[in-house]
């Protein structure tokens, strides 16, 4: 790979993403987070067949898709916003995809069919990396920012597009690990509280995205629905950060749903289960 490659800001973002995803996956792995959880070869294949089909499935189709359809209606514009300023592009990119994928993630909980494509990953018995790459093989197609990049790409705005990945996919990662780093953070500097009382109101942190995951008393899986700026949950009303320590991770139903609907509904369609099968777990 070449230093010029490397200044492809898809290929730049591609690796970048990668890195950071071994990394943690090797830290969680060392730590006996991976191994230790309830049904780590299980949750390994699902992340394997996630990443599979993200890299050779769905991001080339939505490519092939969405750069057929910038062509045919703005068939001489590409490249033509690369004038527009960085720092006027990104934030646009930013906080549209952002709002956009808190509206998405909010209806795959909220509406019936298309939950069963986002349940596969709300159903992970154990929070960590692997749940990153955890979903129906169709639920990267409805993702608003592999959406908005193919099209940033075509009209030259590709390294606004590449930020925003960026921090949307650290502020992931560091939502999902298995460690309770705010926890911790908060325990061992108590000064910080005022501060993380503003900025866990602003960013996604694990509190808020581990109770999303969560069922029992201090969960909100009916909630909590932003990527990253979880500004969005508090201006409409889907907040909740119960401050604790989620124990039970994953659906009521988790160990009955069969994992081929999980990865391939609605091509994969299994009896219906009983009605306790809801997002309220």
């Amino acid at each position: 790979m070449s230093a010029l490659d490397l200044m492809d800001p898809m290929v730049f973002s591609g690796f970048f993403v990668l890195a950071v995803f071994i990394v943690v996956f090797a830290i969680e792995m060392a730590a006996g987070r991976v191994l230790g959880s309830q049904r780590p070869l299980r949750d390994c294949l699902f992340m394997l067949t996630g990443m599979l089909s993200q890299s050779m499935l769905s991001s080339a189709l939505v490519g092939a898709v969405a750069g057929a359809t910038a062509i045919y209606l703005w068939p001489d514009s590409a490249g033509s916003l690369a004038a527009v300023s960085f720092w006027i592009a990104f934030p646009m990119i930013f906080i549209g995809g952002e709002f956009l994928q808190y509206i998405i993630h909010r209806y795959a909980c909220e509406w019936r069919w298309l939950w069963k494509i986002h349940r596969m990953q709300d159903n992970a018995l154990n929070l960590g990396a692997t749940v990153l790459y955890r979903y129906n093989v169709f639920w990267v197609l409805l993702l608003p920012q592999i959406w908005f990049g193919a099209f940033a790409v075509y009209l030259g705005q590709g390294w606004a597009f590449v930020a925003a990945v960026l921090i949307t996919y650290m502020v992931n990662v560091m939502a999902h690990v298995s460690f309770r780093w705010d926890l911790w953070l908060r325990r061992i500097f108590p000064s910080i509280e005022p501060a993380w009382d503003v900025f866990e109101k602003f960013i996604t942190t694990p509190d808020a995205h581990h109770a999303h995951h969560a069922y029992g008393k201090t969960a909100h899986p009916n909630g909590n629905y932003a990527i990253t700026l979880f500004i969005f949950d508090v201006l409409l009303g889907t907040a909740k950060l119960p401050g604790s320590r989620q124990t039970q991770c994953g659906l009521t139903t988790s160990p009955r749903l069969h994992w081929a609907e999980g990865l391939f509904w609605p091509l994969v369609r299994k009896p219906p289960l009983p009605k306790s099968d809801s997002r309220s777990r």
